[in-house]
């Protein structure tokens, strides 16, 4: 039986009801603005784009890059958005109008995972060249570079801003202080490429995406691991807590999104309409609509029951 068949079968199928179409090729990226009214996406076309959820409709687009876009994040204000792309760079974008507001130059490789601090003080990327760079978002300044043993994949910081977490294509997921760069903790390895790392809202649990078709979950800063979720016969692609905290959203190399309820221990929705593999996951601040985007070309919407 196939993937889809499987999941139909174990969940039933789940109706979208709308999806985002634009980009001429992958979605990489995708990311909802604070207040919930836009969402931002990233495509290996080499543009960046703006939905207005109200209407279903694009407000803007800009090609920036010189390569695909491979990470998106929104300020904690929601006035900025700041994208990492296999040109080396990480650009920052005015939200109202799309008009580029600074270029990040310091990688030597693909910028893989860009996000910025909760209180907005800090831009981190993380990059192909082996590091992670903490900018300060208000001088774009450089402040620190953080290096690993193998190629940065995501990056994470935790609610409270006291650290943050890189996942590496060796398998490992290092915790290093912010500011000042100590080293402290570095999980056990994960035996495949962490494509995703995600923290729960109250910051205590840290949830790793890895190839391996598991999604594991860890005390932090204790570095104990508490559950591993395996993925039903395919990998696990990309994660993202709801806003409560109570489920965790877990994109698929086949197509589908999966929904896990920590309190039933299990999956309780899936979300069937991808015909690719799922690149990133989002939910809305109210943690009413959950957004996926494929290579497909599409950015699907889907209501969380």
């Amino acid at each position: 039986m196939s993937v889809t068949g499987w999941l139909s079968l174990m969940f039933g199928k789940q109706r979208v009801p709308g999806f985002f179409v634009g980009h001429d090729d992958w979605v990489n990226a995708i990311a909802f603005s604070p207040g919930g009214k836009f969402l931002a996406s990233g495509g290996k076309d080499r543009t960046v784009r703006l939905w207005g959820i109200w209407n279903w409709q694009q407000i803007w687009a800009v090609k920036g890059h010189a390569d695909w876009v491979k990470s998106i994040a929104f300020s904690p204000d929601g006035s900025l958005i700041a994208t990492g792309s296999g040109d080396k760079t990480v650009k920052v974008w005015a939200t109202k109008n799309g008009a580029l507001v600074a270029t990040l130059s310091g990688h030597t490789d693909w910028v893989n995972s860009v996000t910025f601090s909760p209180s907005g003080k800090w831009l981190l990327s993380g990059s192909a060249d082996k590091a992670a760079i903490l900018w300060d978002a208000q001088t774009w300044e450089q402040v620190k570079t953080f290096v690993h043993m193998s190629l940065v994949y995501s990056v994470a910081f935790s609610p409270n801003e006291d650290f943050f977490v890189a996942g590496t294509y060796e398998g490992i997921v290092k915790v290093w202080k912010v500011p000042e760069g100590e080293p402290l903790l570095t999980l056990p390895d994960h035996g495949d490429w962490v494509r995703c790392v995600a923290f729960s809202p109250d910051g205590k649990t840290l949830a790793t995406c890895c190839w391996n078709e598991t999604v594991r979950l860890w005390r932090v800063p204790e570095g104990d691991l508490e559950a591993i979720l395996t993925v039903p016969k395919t990998a696990a692609t990309s994660i993202a807590f709801s806003p409560d905290g109570k489920m965790l959203a877990i994109g698929t190399h086949s197509g589908q999104v999966l929904l896990y309820e920590f309190s039933a221990k299990k999956f309780v929705q899936v979300f069937q309409g991808h015909t690719d593999h799922v690149s990133s996951v989002a939910f809305s601040p109210d943690g009413k609509w959950l957004a996926s985007g494929s290579r497909d070309k599409t950015i699907r919407l889907w209501k969380v029951r």
